[in-house]
């Protein structure tokens, strides 16, 4: 089977909070797909882009999180929605840089499991594009797929996955 990288953001993408770091743990759980912090502010979580990352690693992706946050707020986050268990890497720092942050996760998937991944082979999925340029000037052109405007259900995102990577 084919390996590839899917890349997921967390802000606005895997949840509709647009800044995790902002809020209070300890999270705990309303609902299925709701959290809230200490201050009771909720956070919802994004089904269909669970279903783009359950079937992503199904269909021999590597899944990691792509995050400028706090990594102990989005960590707990994520833990409170019960969903670290669908990533195989938990990528988050403080840090604009996400670019470096891909950096750092490949030669960490290289190193850990003996894979190179090709630049071809990535898909980077977020509700933003502020990081798109860095990531092209300083790592290569991968595939970038903005929620909301690129696709919208995880059929529409599974269509243009298979597509580019013809699966």
């Amino acid at each position: 089977m084919r390996r590839w990288l899917l890349l997921v953001d967390l802000d606005g993408t895997l949840w509709d909070h647009k800044d995790i770091s902002t809020l209070d743990p300890p999270f705990r759980r309303i609902s299925d797909d709701v959290i809230a912090d200490s201050n009771n502010i909720t956070v919802k979580l994004n089904r269909e882009m669970i279903k783009v990352v359950k079937w992503a690693r199904d269909n021999g992706a590597i899944v990691s999180t792509l995050s400028w946050n706090i990594p102990e707020k989005a960590l707990s986050a994520l833990k409170a929605f019960d969903v670290v268990k669908y990533f195989d890497y938990i990528t988050v720092e403080n840090t604009r840089r996400k670019d470096i942050m891909i950096m750092k996760l490949l030669k960490k998937i290289e190193s850990e499991k003996g894979l190179k991944i090709n630049l071809n082979n990535i898909i980077y999925i977020d509700d933003l594009t502020i990081h798109i340029d860095d990531i092209y000037r300083n790592i290569g052109k991968i595939h970038f797929l903005q929620i909301g405007v690129d696709f919208k259900t995880f059929e529409e995102a599974k269509a243009i996955i298979r597509k580019i990577l013809q699966l």
